[in-house]
């Protein structure tokens, strides 16, 4: 069970645990606005999960023993997420996908980084691979997907389209 303090770069403390069906709502308003935020969350805010949708999504993480739901809070407010879904079918059981987002004024502040060593950790106990898709111009994420040791393993060409055009989103992965 993850639950603990943690201390930001600027001092902030933020508390991090798993994701509860009484938190669907503050989930809600916390995608609705990191969506609106960035371009590199493949979600657009119109394709938000409602409410409902959300505390349906928690209780499957919660009964499904690959796959993990953090969720950061400072106060009462949802400042970053991360999930990993591990696959359903049984000859896949043992990989994950791993998303993350985090409130743009926390950018920085290192709590990717520690949300990401509290899933990989996690991860290690029960998945033998985490894969993820990043936007090939997400600089600041690539860096630090490869700081947690996630390997490049191939390229979408032309996968998403944003504002400024088409992007490749790479395909990582991290092996145990």
């Amino acid at each position: 069970m993850i639950e603990e303090f943690f201390h930001l770069k600027n001092g902030k403390v933020v508390y991090i645990r798993e994701a509860r069906v009484e938190d669907a709502d503050r989930l809600h308003a916390f995608y609705k606005l990191v969506t609106s935020e960035t371009e590199y969350l493949i979600t657009c805010p119109d394709e938000v999960l409602s409410p409902s949708e959300e505390r349906a999504l928690i209780r499957i993480y919660e009964n499904l023993f690959n796959r993990l739901y953090i969720v950061v809070f400072r106060g009462s407010d949802v400042i970053a997420t991360l999930k990993i879904a591990g696959a359903r079918r049984k000859r896949l059981s043992h990989s994950g996908e791993l998303s993350i987002a985090v409130k743009r004024n926390y950018w920085g502040q290192g709590i990717g980084k520690k949300i990401m060593e509290e899933a990989l950790s996690w991860a290690q106990g029960v998945l033998s691979r985490v894969e993820l898709n990043v936007v090939d111009s997400n600089e600041r994420a690539i860096a630090l997907y490869e700081k947690m040791g996630f390997k490049l393993e191939g390229i979408k060409k032309k996968a998403v389209k944003l504002s400024d055009g088409y992007h490749d989103i790479y395909l990582m992965a991290k092996l145990f």
